[in-house]
């Protein structure tokens, strides 16, 4: 049997015949060449054998019928090594974009795509040869000393304990732990102190290593001595560029990783895009073709976010700077666990005592592009002449890391961009225009930044052009010398920041409730009836005091539902219309259609927003809000680098824990920086080896399982209602037992499920599905049955919300009295509709034909 199959007009490979079979099913110029070599055979065959008509006939046949190709396809077209098509090459323009859904399980299939590869006369992600990655020179280095996967640990369990002494304890308990009598005389440890076991895990394989810069910050104050004050500041920072070449050689990414552009579309004509990951792109597509062939991008993503280190005492503060690259999918990147990205460094975070009020300000902002500009050197080279680096795949590239996009909130997108706060960072749009239209779906032309560059240059030396502009007089910025990066189109959607904290829970929230009331408002929320899939703000939202994207989420699910009744009905199409926005802003696939979408909700909005105005619901009269005037660039920034979902300012929120707070609880609080880098550099080096160890002594291959923990009486059904009837190789609806059902529902007599759940046709119901599966037995009041509190329905997946499987749950649950401490808890019953394929006779006539109550 051939490892492979090659399609012989494309040169696509596939794992089996199937995968030849689903790739001609859509790739119209394959399946057009196929016809035609078809077609040619038999007619070499009907000259040598004239008497074969049956040949024909299938030519015939083949050519009428809408059947792409035979069942019996013939394998000859197609061989298990590389083939040159016997027929004149398809060129790169006029390529099929061939299905994607290549030998894929029948149910991970979300449905099929047509990918147009980037012209392979620029071999984009070309490899250049197999190479050695880092953790094989460092197994190799450890197998020429004959030492141990382990070392420099002894055995597995002096790992183990080191790891989690490292990950959970802090120095001074370490100590105190090593020297307990009984662990002294239970482990034998390589290390018998705290020192003993830092020193091993720094001798352990490390990253990219730290530097620490120190900047003097010239005031405009005097001292009492005359002379004008200063401050010194740290910079602590890596190179982003073996931060690159750590990530894409990082073998734990091998399949998630990406080194060429592609166009991705719904239909074979490619009339409707797909944009997804950041490959998908046009800016991918269109910086690819300003670099030599067989260029590599990086794609680089930076993000950065001032954070507080102490909430209750002092103003001790961090501002990390992240980064990542856009050749990880974003499904990777979100999970902090991962690892997928790295502190790059801190900023400093001066009080700047030096400088008076009037200068405090523009003096920070040009110490943070100072910074930036130090902290990104390296980059500047490396993205004109590109760097060798080995691959997560073994091949040896030639990478070109070019700054795609910045991730950042509001006030920092406007100091990255240079531009004042009531400006838009990323277009030249009049301040008191921000909160206008256009309708036509194009937004205000981004800024020109060779433009910009020119009149920051002029700011320096006296020009007011500057001020005019809404820029702040910043010199040099840190992006100047950046190359193929312009970035006024790094600006990428913010999720948290611009939508779920501003436009809805900042904006809409409070116009609506001024509408409605506030107490009025919050008795709607106190009334929302128990839901599994919703929650129940019981105290209403005005006391909440803090808020997180989560709450925001919930809010939105049933805010319309609230208002009904309570507001006239253009506010309704207003409010709607900006949660439209919102979830397909979401969006984690988008296709044409869904942009269009996008810019249908926002046109609504504008159609009926200045009913905030009439209803003083809003008390100034215009909408020149910064983040309503981001929407505008949405749908744009999606097609040109993905979906919004893989800039979410959620990750940087998160890594903060991590890479900040953590770090600093670790430290003594005084000098707080340099201890901060080295906890980070051993909690790193812990995680990265045991990613090694994972590495060089991959575990044996076992059966998947389902590791989602099933509460005890839960039915779990895997079901494909709600998807189009079309794609009928779906997986049929399946169901899964919890093992056991809950303790008090346990043999349950029919009489207390009539009495106590109130199911009185119960019996009568179980007797017609017993004699209709053949079974003659009559139930009676006194059988006994084990019951669940709920059924768990598994829907298909989604890939425009989500990669993991969505549910329903559906509860029938009696009252429980109190026990003990535990309160006592109300029944709860909810109602669902089961399409069924059986005729439902009370439906019938109606618009629930077909339906079933649950």
């Amino acid at each position: 049997m051939p490892s492979a199959h090659l399609c012989s007009f494309c040169g696509k490979s596939y794992k089996t015949l199937d995968g030849i079979r689903r790739h001609l099913a859509h790739a119209i110029l394959c399946r057009a060449q196929y016809r035609k070599r078809v077609m040619e055979r038999s007619i070499r065959q009907k000259i040598s054998d004239p008497s074969d008509e049956l040949s024909n006939q299938q030519v015939a046949a083949n050519e009428d019928s809408d059947i792409p190709f035979p069942m019996n396809i013939d394998t000859d077209c197609f061989d298990s090594t590389d083939i040159v098509p016997d027929t004149e090459p398809v060129s790169t323009e006029t390529r099929a974009r061939c299905a994607a859904v290549e030998d894929l399980d029948e149910s991970e299939k979300d449905g099929s795509f047509w990918a147009e590869p980037y012209p392979t006369s620029q071999h984009a992600g070309l490899a250049f040869g197999k190479a050695t990655t880092n953790f094989q020179r460092i197994r190799d280095e450890q197998i020429k000393r004959g030492a141990g996967v382990l070392e420099p640990f002894k055995d597995d369990g002096e790992w183990q304990l080191a790891k989690w002494l490292v990950k959970n304890v802090g120095h001074n308990q370490i100590e105190e732990f090593l020297h307990l009598p009984t662990i002294q005389q239970s482990l034998d440890t390589s290390y018998s102190s705290k020192d003993g076991l830092l020193k091993a895990i720094d001798d352990l394989p490390q990253g990219a290593g730290w530097r620490c810069t120190g900047l003097t910050v010239n005031g405009d104050l005097k001292g009492n001595d005359g002379i004008e004050m200063f401050e010194e500041v740290e910079l602590w920072h890596r190179d982003p560029v073996d931060c690159v070449c750590e990530l894409v050689g990082n073998p734990v990414f091998r399949d998630a990783m990406r080194y060429s552009p592609e166009k991705l579309y719904e239909d074979a004509e490619g009339k409707s895009g797909i944009w997804n990951e950041m490959w998908t792109g046009e800016w991918w597509w269109k910086t690819q073709a300003q670099l030599p062939a067989g260029a590599t991008i990086a794609p680089i993503v930076l993000s950065s976010d001032k954070t507080k280190l102490s909430q209750f005492r002092g103003d001790k503060s961090a501002w990390p700077v992240y980064l990542t690259i856009g050749n990880i999918a974003k499904e990777t990147r979100r999970q902090p666990s991962k690892y997928a990205t790295i502190l790059l460094g801190y900023l400093p975070v001066p009080k700047l005592d030096c400088c008076t009020e009037k200068t405090k300000q523009t003096t920070r902002y040009n110490l943070f592009h100072r910074c930036m500009k130090i902290l990104l050197n390296s980059l500047v080279l490396a993205g004109k002449e590109g760097v060798n680096m080995i691959c997560a795949d073994e091949q040896l590239r030639w990478v070109f890391p070019i700054l795609a996009a910045y991730v950042a909130d509001y006030p920092e997108q406007c100091l990255v961009a240079c531009c004042k706060e009531n400006r838009c960072p990323a277009c030249a749009v009049d301040p008191k225009a921000r909160g206008e239209h256009c309708s036509s779906g194009e937004p205000t032309p981004m800024r020109d930044q060779h433009e910009v560059l020119g009149i920051l240059r002029e700011g320096m030396l006296g020009a007011t052009k500057v001020g005019v502009h809404g820029l702040r007089p910043i010199w040099p910025p840190f992006w100047k010398d950046l190359p193929h990066t312009d970035i006024f189109k790094c600006s990428t959607p913010d999720l948290l920041h611009q939508l779920h904290k501003g436009v809805f829970k900042d904006h809409l929230v409070k116009w609506c409730s001024v509408l409605v009331g506030e107490k009025e408002l919050d008795d709607r929320f106190r009334a929302i009836p128990s839901h599994p899939n919703l929650r129940h703000f019981k105290n209403g939202i005005s006391s909440v005091s803090q808020w997180t994207g989560r709450e925001h989420k919930e809010m939105q699910k049933v805010l319309v539902s609230l208002l009904s009744g309570a507001v006239e009905s253009r506010v309704i199409r207003a409010v709607s219309s900006i949660l439209d926005f919102i979830y397909y802003a979401s969006f984690h696939s988008h296709t044409s259609r869904t942009l269009r979408s996008l810019q249908a909700a926002l046109d609504e909005f504008h159609k009926h927003k200045d009913v905030f105005i009439e209803l003083e619901a809003r008390c100034p009269d215009h909408f020149n809000i910064p983040k309503i005037h981001s929407m505008e660039h949405y749908a744009q920034m999606i097609k040109l680098l993905g979906s919004a979902d893989g800039y979410n300012t959620e990750l940087p929120e998160r890594l903060h824990i991590d890479y900040a707070k953590d770090a600093y609880r670790a430290s003594n609080r005084r000098d707080y920086t340099i201890q901060m880098v080295n906890w980070l550099r051993r909690q790193e080096a812990v995680d990265r080896f045991t990613v090694y160890i994972q590495y060089a002594r991959p575990p044996p291959a076992i059966a998947p399982v389902n590791k989602k923990k099933t509460e005890p009486g839960t039915l779990v059904i895997q079901s494909t209602c709600g998807t189009d009837p079309l794609f009928s190789q779906l997986p049929s609806a399946s169901s899964c037992i919890s093992r056991t059902p809950a303790r008090e529902l346990k043999n349950i007599s029919a009489a207390r499920i009539i009495s106590d759940h109130k199911a009185t046709q119960f019996l009568p119901a179980m007797k017609h599905y017993l004699r209709k599966h053949g079974c003659l037995l009559s139930p009676q009041p006194f059988d006994t049955f084990d019951l669940y509190k709920r059924v768990t329905i598994q829907l298909p997946k989604i890939s425009e919300t989500s990669a993991a499987h969505c549910k329903d749950v559906v509860r029938a649950i009696p009252p429980m009295p109190r026990k003990g401490r535990r309160p006592a808890e109300p029944a709860h019953m909810d109602f669902a509709l089961m399409r069924v394929s059986d005729q439902n006779e009370a439906t019938i006539g109606t618009p629930l034909a077909g339906e079933s109550e649950l």
